[in-house]
């Protein structure tokens, strides 16, 4: 492809250098707040992953992938570089937005001028929202880096701003850009088609859109394919999209919208499980089928249902997840200045006005640049590239929940539109179509302004007990769940981390009273009744435990680990024959868990079926995840019975050989 050279401007190094000052001041005000070194919630998840990888194990477990993977393998090569070193990573997550921020203003000055680049570059330096989850431990930073370089690199492709359109090579590297920006955040899936047809309608031609689909495919198929060979599964990217949708379309969605990682995520996402399904494909399709069933069954209820989602989706508020950022203003002087609401929402009740009037500016005009598409292209088809990729992304997200950083995809788009609005100058705010959209765009964005923000403060206690919690701070921390109980008594998280913590201290009494608690106010909760048998256990009330695991197995006829306690229970007590059938049917029921096979082989070797036992226990040995102490009992027991095959003492509890309270069984937050 031929390209005029240019003289180099010093436009994106002030980009860069206006957004990587921004986001380490930001870092340098924030760094002392208590959670800044754990990661939470979500993050917990991709760290928990990257740890694996980052041990050496690079297909990141054995079980199908539960969240995108990518982000968590770009923390594994961080934490290899860096170490558990949140200031470093953060470092290198600023440099990676303010990165996104030069894309912006590349593809801006491609699309719309040298001047409309640099308004929309700084725009997205600046924006508040950018600026803080670019230092999160969550997966915006990389996809909005990705997402951004693929809509630059199908700009180019097609000759928007260029000479002319670029090779098959182009359009193959573009799509396989997108589908990194997949496996990071499946969302953007629903952008592709339309991309595709657009390529193929403006260049008169299908193969650059079949390259371009290629590219796509060729990452979201390497993902598919370790899922099939790991865990034998045919789940397309993360099996999380069946429970997610559910989530975002459900009657009580003002309630699961709330849910995090935990004990309330625990207790839904173990409703398939009641009811045997236990592959990861099978259950999310449950999900999917669950939250399908409930908008075509009840039209009305899901219209106002979506109704409220495209009021959230354009409310100049930053609505929370799990995390309140409007919380770290008062930590962080700069973003008291980029992220505020006084009459309207700042910026996102600024910026999205200034966009929708944008999109009035007159194609070809080329503001402040001469003609937007240069010598080879229509200036009408950089505002559609946007506007596919915009509108598609928009109905991902509402497909789901508009919540703050679900929506961040979206804000390089209006910083565009922005950028070419303002790159305009004073002659913008002469033309009435203009001066009416931004009005018009102004009370839309902002009807929310005077509305106050959601308030979840029990969500702040749990997040300040959990991070005081893995800094052993555990005395504090039990303070902080008690101030959650005491903001909000119904909801689980904070009884079931109480009672984990008490079990991982192995203080029975207080573990058997937590876990009492959480069942009396979640009784179909299958985790808590089979820890609180484990406790129950080891207190030595051995009819009790047993009770709570047989309540469990009522609950969900496929739990295979209460199945295992019990098949443990009754061989503690001698009772081969009743452990018998609760070992077969814990591996029948779960065979995915080493667990299951560590109790069928102890059974087996005690009941001198050497050959059972070497096929159960080397598969629990295969299945215990690198340094899991059930591995190396498992391992040990195979030793065993290469020297001698006779039986072996059943005197180990069941939390030692297979799980428990003291193995970490219990549900983290």
């Amino acid at each position: 492809m031929q390209v005029d050279a240019k003289p180099v401007s010093a436009r994106p190094l002030t980009v860069f250098a206006l957004a990587v000052a921004a986001r380490l001041t930001y870092l340098a005000q924030i760094r002392d707040l208590p959670y800044f070194d754990v990661p939470l919630v979500d993050g917990a998840s991709y760290f928990q992953m990257a740890q694996t990888i980052a041990a050496g194990d690079l297909l990141g477990g054995r079980q199908a992938f539960w969240q995108p993977p990518l982000y968590p393998y770009l923390l594994a090569l961080l934490l290899r570089l860096f170490g558990p070193n949140m200031v470093a990573l953060s470092i290198v997550q600023a440099v990676l937005g303010s990165l996104t921020c030069v894309l912006v203003y590349l593809l801006g000055r491609r699309l719309f001028g040298d001047r409309a680049g640099l308004w929309a570059g700084g725009i997205t330096a600046l924006y508040g929202p950018l600026v803080h989850f670019d230092l999160q431990p969550l997966i915006p930073v990389l996809h909005l880096f990705l997402a951004t370089a693929g809509l630059l690199l199908v700009a180019r492709a097609a000759g928007l701003g260029d000479a002319g359109p670029g090779r098959g090579r182009d359009w193959c590297g573009a799509g396989l850009v997108w589908g990194l920006a997949a496996i990071a955040t499946p969302n953007i899936l629903l952008a592709v088609p339309p991309i595709a047809v657009w390529a193929g309608r403006r260049l008169r031609g299908w193969r650059p859109a079949g390259l371009f689909l290629a590219g796509a495919a060729l990452p979201i198929l390497l993902v598919t394919a370790r899922n099939l060979a790991v865990a034998g599964e045919p789940v397309l990217i993360s099996s999380n999209g069946g429970i997610n949708f559910y989530i975002g379309n459900n009657p009580d969605y003002e309630r699961t919208i709330r849910i995090r990682p935990g004990g309330e995520f625990e207790r839904l996402a173990q409703q398939p499980e009641n009811l045997g399904i236990t592959g990861a494909a099978a259950r999310s399709r449950w999900f999917t089928r669950r939250g399908l069933a409930f908008l075509g069954g009840y039209p009305a209820q899901a219209a106002r249902l979506y109704a409220g989602k495209v009021k959230d989706l354009a409310a100049g508020r930053e609505i929370p997840r799990n995390q309140d950022q409007y919380a770290y203003r008062g930590t962080s002087g700069l973003l008291a200045v980029l992220l505020w609401r006084a009459g309207v929402s700042f910026p996102f009740g600024v910026l999205a006005p200034l966009a929708l009037a944008g999109l009035c500016v007159g194609r070809g005009r080329g503001p402040g640049g001469g003609n937007a598409a240069g010598a080879g292209g229509s200036a009408g088809g950089g505002p559609a590239l946007l506007l596919l990729y915009a509108g598609a992304y928009a109905v991902s997200i509402l497909m789901f929940f508009p919540t703050d950083r679900y929506r961040l995809p979206l804000i390089p788009v209006l910083a565009l539109f922005a950028g070419r609005l303002l790159a305009v100058g004073r002659d913008a705010w002469k033309r009435p179509a203009i001066l009416a959209s931004l009005a018009c765009g102004l009370v839309t964005f902002n009807l929310d302004a005077f509305q106050p923000g959601e308030a979840w403060p029990e969500e702040e206690a749990l997040n300040r007990a959990y991070a005081l919690r893995m800094k052993g701070r555990l005395e504090e921390a039990r303070r902080e769940y008690a101030a959650a109980i005491a903001l909000q008594p119904e909801r689980v998280d904070a009884y079931n981390a109480l009672a984990a913590m008490a079990a991982q201290e192995q203080r029975w009494d207080e573990a058997v009273r937590q876990y009492g608690r959480l069942v009396e106010r979640a009784p179909d909760f299958v985790e808590a009744r089979r820890n609180l048998g484990a406790a129950l256990q080891a207190l030595g009330r051995t009819d009790d435990a047993r009770r709570e695991w047989e309540i469990a197995v009522h609950l969900a006829p496929a739990a295979g680990l209460p199945l295992a306690d019990l098949c443990m229970s009754y061989m503690r007590g001698g009772e081969l024959l009743v452990a018998e059938p609760y070992c077969a049917r814990a591996v029948e029921a779960r065979p995915d868990l080493p667990e299951t096979h560590f109790a069928l082989g102890f059974f087996a070797r005690t009941a001198r079926h050497p050959e059972v036992a070497r096929r159960e226990l080397s598969e629990a040995a295969r299945l215990f995840p690198a340094g899991n102490p059930g591995k190396a009992r498992a391992e040990k027991m195979l030793r065993n019975l290469e020297r001698r095959p006779g039986p072996e003492s059943t005197g180990t509890t069941a939390v030692e050989g297979s799980s428990g309270p003291a193995a970490g069984a219990a549900p983290e937050e």
